[in-house]
This record gives C-alpha cells, sequence and structure tokens, in this order.
C-alpha cells in the first residue's frame, strides 16, 4: 500500500474558515484526511521568528507540498525550503515573491487577490454610510504585505480628500492601544489589515463603538461593520486545485498563479445596529449577503 501524501499548511493569522476551507476542497477532489492524505498544520501570529520557527517543523516533516497563508507565512516558508513545493494565498506578487505571474518557475504558485486594490474601495463604499473627513487604517508592521496596501490605501485617501491616520501595529498587545488612539482621534471609521487578527480587532472596534471594516469576509462574521474582498471558498478551491496538480506530478513553476476573481459585499447589520448605524436601502442592494 502506498503511503498518503503529506501537505503541510501554515497559517498566519486567524485559522478559520481557511483551514476548514481548504480541506472540505480537497476532500471534493478524492483527498480525504486520515485516509488517502495526511496533513501537518500550524497557526501563529504573523510574528517572524515564530513563523519562522513553524515553518522549519513542517520542513522537517518532508512533506509532498506546504501551504502558507497570507504573507508573513509566505515569505517564513520560502526561506524554510527551495526544494517543497510551495502553493500559496496571500500577497506573494505583491511583496516581490513572484516576478512572473504566469510562469512563477521555481517551487512556488498559488492564489492571490487584489487586496490592496480591494481597501481602497472597501474605504470608498463607506462614503455611502456616512460623510468622512477623517479615516483610520490600522497595518501590521510585521507583516511585508503593509507596504502596498499602505500605498492603495494612501492614494485612494488621496484621491477622496480624505485625511488617513495610519497606526503601525507590531504585536496584538498593541492592538488595544491603537483602537482607543483611533477612537480619540475621531476618525468616521477605520480598516484592518487581516493578519492583526480579525476576531479581535472586530471585537475590540464593537467595544469603543467605532465603525470597522477590512477586506477578508471573517471581519464581517466576527462582527466588522463589513468587508469587501474576495470569496474565501473560491479562494481555498483554488489552492487545492493547484495543490492537487502538483500531487499528481505538476512542477509548482509551471503553474500559473492564480487571482480570485469573485468579490463579495458581506454586510453585517447587527454591528450596524449595535453602532446606531442606519445602513442606506442602496447600501445594502449592493451586499451578496447582510449578516443579520
Amino acid at each position: 500500500m502506498s503511503k498518503a501524501p503529506r501537505v503541510g499548511f501554515l497559517v498566519a493569522g486567524d485559522p478559520e474558515p481557511a483551514w476548514s476551507l481548504f480541506r472540505k476542497a480537497m476532500a471534493g477532489l478524492g483527498h480525504i484526511d486520515g485516509r488517502t492524505i495526511a496533513y501537518d498544520y500550524r497557526a501563529s501570529d504573523a510574528d517572524p521568528a515564530q513563523l519562522e520557527r513553524l515553518a522549519a517543523e513542517l520542513v522537517s516533516r518532508k512533506p509532498d507540498v506546504i501551504v502558507p497563508i497570507l504573507s508573513p507565512a509566505i515569505v517564513a516558508v520560502r526561506k524554510a525550503t527551495s526544494t517543497i513545493p510551495i502553493v500559496f494565498f496571500g500577497a506573494a506578487p505583491d511583496i516581490g515573491g513572484v516576478n512572473n505571474v504566469a510562469r512563477p518557475e521555481g517551487n512556488l504558485t498559488g492564489v492571490f487577490s487584489p487586496s490592496s486594490t480591494l481597501a481602497g474601495k472597501g474605504m470608498q463604499l463607506f462614503r455611502e454610510i456616512r460623510p468622512i473627513d477623517r479615516f483610520g487604517a490600522l497595518v501590521n508592521a510585521q507583516d511585508p504585505f503593509h507596504v502596498p496596501l499602505l500605498r492603495d490605501i494612501k492614494a485612494t485617501a488621496v484621491a477622496e480628500k480624505i485625511d488617513l491616520v495610519t497606526t503601525l501595529v507590531r504585536s496584538r498587545d498593541e492592538l488595544s492601544t491603537a483602537f482607543r488612539s483611533m477612537k480619540d482621534g475621531a476618525v468616521a471609521g477605520v480598516i484592518v489589515q487581516p493578519s492583526l487578527g480579525l476576531e479581535a480587532c472586530a471585537s475590540l472596534a464593537l467595544k469603543l463603538a467605532l465603525p470597522a471594516i477590512s477586506f477578508r469576509r471573517e471581519f464581517a462574521d466576527a462582527g466588522g461593520l463589513y468587508s469587501y474582498g474576495a470569496d474565501p471558498a473560491e479562494i481555498q478551491r483554488l489552492v487545492a486545485a493547484s495543490v492537487d496538480k502538483v500531487l499528481k506530478g505538476a512542477k509548482p513553476g509551471s503553474l500559473p498563479v492564480q487571482q480570485a476573481t469573485r468579490m463579495e459585499l458581506i454586510v453585517n447589520q447587527k454591528t450596524a445596529r449595535a453602532l446606531g448605524i442606519v445602513l442606506p436601502s442602496m447600501f445594502l442592494a449592493q451586499a451578496d449577503e447582510v449578516i443579520e
């Protein structure tokens, strides 16, 4: 009997729903956890040292493929191995990790979404709810994606004549102070980088009655006001499809990096009511899902 292939999975930030969606997508392709495939799972905040340690652990297990989720995990896994196939989800093209998306070469391929552009669009959508003079941006200094993210958010702020208040957070211990600073700064709302921890950020924003948005739907699920970004189920189906091809013999460098194409606006109506915000009917009509 042949040995079941082994897949390493490393998440920077909140593990769900990526972890569950990935395994579901793999099962749909015939890879049954514990029977026809084995998984090694690791998760951490975006701390580079911790992620490097976990990536090294995964490499030592000699998996057939490693799946890093979000930029800090991609960086750690790339540092740990140049031979084991890598299928990522995150902003590798934005941070210089992939030079040619059509033919990435080497041991790397994966899936990305235009998250920095979507963040700017998400901020523009806020104008349909209430006027914006000042808006906050909480970004993760430990995540290399914060550089292109801030670039695009700032470009949107300039175009929309919005005073952007930026705070770089280096650990989750700083989140409470960062949110309090935003509240004291009288921002109309704040956009949150996902690798800071979506559940923690949604909870802190709600406690301070601060409207907060992001570009991962998990943020709206966790109590954020809304999210505008790529469909996470589609993302993990694309990731799983590439992993499946690699397990069947394809070289990752010959597989084009794919871009998520299905975007969705998820609105948390319960949070809006808690914040005393009446969402306009035209805004709600754009939503793909309204959480009641």
